[in-house]
């Protein structure tokens, strides 16, 4: 973990990371442990999304998030709808999207055919969401995935859009497509590659559109930080990176339980630089 130049440690938001139990990463549904291995990479928020919900049970899914994020401040939710299922998602929404344990709406390819999200298949649903006035995420892991995405940016162009994945190993097509829509940002999880996040900066003129995002348990997030750490950013588009975009997007500024003073002590965290925090088994690539 690096500090700030007045000797604090940085801040780090985590916009994107999964949440559930799988074979390769059993702890994933026990919110004490993803959030101390969060803490031992220096991550003291995390927004999370059900794989459950996105591969099979929204409802089931997204409870369990619920239930997470409601006994830990720094977490918060995104709720997993499909749109092919617009009642359904419109219930859930109604259900959780009045408090502020949910921080948006996250959209996922179809789990069975890898279909990326059109504007066609979430026009009903967006419909609905237009009036939370909350951001939206959608998972990019294809340079054809970001055009849909692209696509649809301009057709709402009030709402704060999250490219989840930067298009995958089609970053720079990928990147060149999210440039035009203002209100598209891009979270920096996906192909581990440093070229990509300073290709983004130089295509999209500076870091403002650019969150840090994980992707946990399938990637590491101590591997997507080690992104950042070959680039040489000022600190002031590090900061931007890791957490300033993130409370400006999602209005964050004021919510005192999200930064650091308010954080429980965690007792398992590394203290030096040689003490080794909490293990990560992690899934395969599956799209």
């Amino acid at each position: 973990m690096m500090a700030t130049s007045d000797g604090a440690a940085e801040e780090i938001i985590d916009v994107h990371c999964g949440w559930g139990e799988t074979p390769f990463a059993p702890g994933w549904s026990d919110a004490q442990q993803v959030q101390d291995l969060l803490l031992s990479r220096g991550i003291q928020s995390a927004f999370i999304a059900s794989d459950l919900a996105r591969r099979f049970d929204p409802g089931a899914g997204n409870t369990a998030v619920a239930e997470a994020v409601a006994q830990y401040p720094q977490m918060r939710g995104w709720l997993v709808v499909h749109p092919d299922h617009p009642a359904e998602a419109s219930a859930q929404m109604r259900r959780y999207l009045y408090g502020d344990r949910f921080v948006g709406v996250a959209l996922y390819p179809d789990p069975a055919t890898g279909r990326p999200i059109t504007l066609r298949a979430v026009q009903e649903v967006m419909v609905a969401y237009r009036r939370f006035a909350r951001p939206l995420l959608i998972a990019a892991p294809s340079g054809e995935a970001m055009l849909h995405i692209a696509e649809i940016a301009r057709e709402m162009n009030s709402t704060r859009i999250v490219a989840s994945g930067m298009g995958g190993d089609d970053w720079r097509d990928a990147v060149d497509i999210a440039a035009r829509p203002l209100n598209l940002h891009l979270d920096i999880s996906g192909a581990l590659c440093a070229d990509k996040i300073a290709y983004a900066m130089q295509i999209m003129h500076g870091s403002r559109k650019l969150l840090f995002a994980s992707g946990a348990p399938r990637t590491d997030p101590a591997a997507v930080l080690g992104l950042l750490d070959d680039l040489e950013l000022s600190p002031e588009d590090r900061a931007r990176i890791l957490s300033n975009n993130a409370q400006r997007l999602f209005n964050l500024e004021n919510d005192d339980a999200l930064h650091g003073s308010h954080l429980r002590p965690l007792s398992s965290a590394p203290e030096t630089a040689g003490e080794v925090g909490p293990t990560l088994d992690l899934l395969p690539p599956d799209e």
